[in-house]
């Protein structure tokens, strides 16, 4: 797969707390982490980099391509909450840092298949065959509101508490991932992002940036949209893409 990344602090912080990474392992396993900090200027990007820094520890030192689906569940979710205890742990250590937390939207790929893993609202979306559809499911208030009945997706996005989430890596009781396995095909096209996208670029925009926009263009032209939508978060985007091979 090929892997595009940008990150931009927007218009409205005065710094990132997102953090991300991404690598190719020698034995082929692929992975791209994105975590969205939380908790003041200091606390904020002090969680995203701790995340960030563990989870490609942990995952370069535990993968491998023979994982079967239900081994790499667990494995994940293993990973997520010892990512998640090591933030609680620093910031019980450092009342500077009391109340931080992160996101996390994280994609690894192992033989055919993309395990997708995420607690939090950064969302992970698949566009196939000129059509996309979101893979996760915000951990949110407002999620929680639509999910039952209360309120119309519509009247989610001007919700007084939108920005509440209810899950975040740094809380043991509240970081439980979800975790999914898509199969890959050829021109699969999976986005990462932050909520600095989302908040500005609805799911229809982005199918439409996605049918027009060039892969290796694609992070650029929708960071340039959320800006131009106001920019009022941290935004970052991730695209990994599998490339049509010839005789498939």
């Amino acid at each position: 797969m090929k892997f595009y990344v940008m990150t931009d602090v927007g218009r409205k912080r005065a710094s990132n707390q997102d953090a991300f990474c991404c690598a190719r392992l020698d034995n082929g396993v692929e992975f791209v982490v994105l975590c969205d900090g939380m908790g003041g200027h200091r606390g904020g990007n002090v969680a995203s980099e701790i995340a960030v820094r563990g989870f490609r520890e942990l995952l370069a030192a535990c993968m491998t391509p023979e994982l079967r689906p239900k081994e790499l569940k667990s494995l994940l979710s293993g990973i997520i909450v010892r990512v998640s205890r090591t933030i609680e742990a620093t910031a019980e250590e450092n009342p500077d840092f009391s109340g931080m937390g992160s996101t996390v939207v994280l994609a690894v790929r192992c033989g055919k298949k993309l395990c997708v893993a995420h607690v939090g609202d950064s969302r992970a979306y698949l566009y196939r065959a000129g059509k996309l559809r979101r893979l996760t499911r915000d951990h949110s208030l407002v999620q929680d509101l639509i999910d039952r009945g209360e309120i119309t997706p519509e009247e989610g996005e001007t919700h007084p508490h939108r920005n509440v989430i209810t899950r975040t890596l740094g809380y043991a009781e509240d970081s439980e991932p979800e975790i999914m396995i898509s199969d890959i095909k050829p021109a699969d096209r999976f986005l990462l992002c932050s909520d600095g996208l989302t908040v500005t670029v609805r799911d229809g925009e982005l199918e439409e940036i996605l049918n027009t926009t060039p892969c290796e263009d694609l992070t650029e032209v929708l960071v340039s949209r959320a800006l131009a939508g106001g920019g009022p978060d941290n935004i970052t985007v991730g695209i990994l893409y599998e490339e049509e091979r010839e005789g498939k």
